[in-house]
């Protein structure tokens, strides 16, 4: 039945990314309850892009939302999210955002003990994360988490059979919860493809280039299983109210 995939995709509820902009190139949103890595190089807006998909669940759909921070504290996070207008401590407050310092020194030190057992059967991170993540989820009802970013997680894994074990144990448990998470990852086109976009159902790249005194940033949608998206590469725009996809210029 050849019109099947069509009429499926407009029966579910779609997520809404809160990147104006972006929802019309992926037939209206992500798929609920899936997983989405959202990977480029430093500074390509990754960190904006999770916050503003957490700000914009909590705020506008009600949809309480878990961020997990593997780089940068969260005071700080909550100050850039101000330039933003973003009020995180409001939300925090009225439990609709939960966020996580879950940066692996802490994990290290506090837990594991001086012994090797990080290094022994190397499934800690991830299974660790894992258990926190999902009582955080029930805490919060969370509908939406964002992780930043897994490539931390990632170098503390010597042998790829775990880190891939450990990170597809996470991402499936995400999906069994039924939360629509994105995973955060650094990725510049040098490197070799990262392991998560081959477990999450989508991958949405950020890239960003210097033309004379200007950032040109763009992103592209090279993943979104089940969903007709476009492949086309858009250039974004960074300003005070976060980030939002223009549709290219038609070429006269």
């Amino acid at each position: 039945h050849p019109s099947f995939s069509i009429e499926m995709d407009s029966t579910y509820s779609k997520i809404k990314t809160g990147i104006p902009g972006l929802d019309s190139v992926i037939s209206g949103g992500l798929k609920p309850g899936r997983s989405v890595t959202v990977s480029g190089p430093p500074g390509s807006g990754k960190t904006t892009f999770g916050l503003q998909f957490l700000h914009s669940g909590a705020n506008d759909f009600d949809e309480p939302g878990i961020y997990v921070t593997m780089s940068q504290n969260i005071e700080e996070i909550k100050n850039d999210c101000k330039s933003y207008g973003w009020d995180f401590d409001n939300l925090i407050s009225q439990d609709k955002i939960l966020m996580i310092d879950a940066r692996p020194f802490k994990i290290q030190d506090e837990l594991i003990g001086k012994d090797d057992s990080l290094y022994r059967g190397e499934q800690l991170p991830f299974e660790h994360l894992t258990k926190l993540i999902l009582s955080s989820i029930k805490r919060v009802e969370a509908k939406r988490v964002v992780i930043d970013s897994v490539t931390i997680l990632a170098m503390q894994y010597s042998d790829k059979f775990y880190m891939r074990q450990g990170l597809q144990g996470m991402v499936q448990a995400l999906e069994n919860f039924g939360v629509t998470s994105l995973i955060l990852s650094e990725y510049s086109e040098s490197d070799e493809i990262p392991l998560e976009w081959f477990v999450t159902s989508g991958i949405i790249q950020l890239r960003h280039t210097r033309i004379e005194d200007t950032m040109e940033r763009t992103i592209q949608v090279t993943k979104m299983r089940g969903i007709k998206h476009s492949e086309q590469i858009h250039p974004i725009n960074l300003n005070s109210d976060g980030l939002q996809l223009l549709h290219p210029r038609l070429m006269p």
